[in-house]
């Protein structure tokens, strides 16, 4: 498995045990059949954008929210052909959520990454 791709299921699988969310819960939410995240997760079934997107949304947690968990904003500039990116795709931007009810702040978002990485072995630097 993809060493990125087995990162993004080691965070979903975190995630779901931070907020105490079993696979069951989630495949009852999403119907899937039983054990369809145990095969997921263990590579039998392969990572698709929609799992990145559904399986946070069964959480409780906007798609945007588990993606700026796995991908923080860096504080160095990005790539030429990033920056060429994003002047090109800024109208495509959705428009700003409405906050949900349960939404979590950025205290509760720094908490959450921060539990992330020690649960995952890596000291805040």
């Amino acid at each position: 498995m993809d060493p990125e791709v087995q990162r993004l299921i080691t965070i979903l699988r975190t995630t779901m045990r931070i907020l105490g969310v079993t696979n069951r819960d989630i495949e009852r939410k999403l119907e899937l059949s039983p054990s369809y995240l145990s095969r997921l997760f263990s590579g039998g079934i392969e990572l698709k954008a929609e799992h990145l997107i559904h399986i946070p949304k069964a959480m409780g947690l906007e798609p945007a929210e588990f993606f700026h968990l796995a991908y923080p904003r860096r504080s160095q500039p990005g790539s030429r052909a990033a920056e060429q990116l994003r002047e090109v795709l800024r109208e495509l931007q959705p428009p700003p959520p409405e906050e949900p009810t349960g939404a979590f702040s950025d205290e509760q978002m720094d908490q959450l990454r921060e539990m992330m990485r020690k649960m995952l072995g890596r000291e805040k630097r």
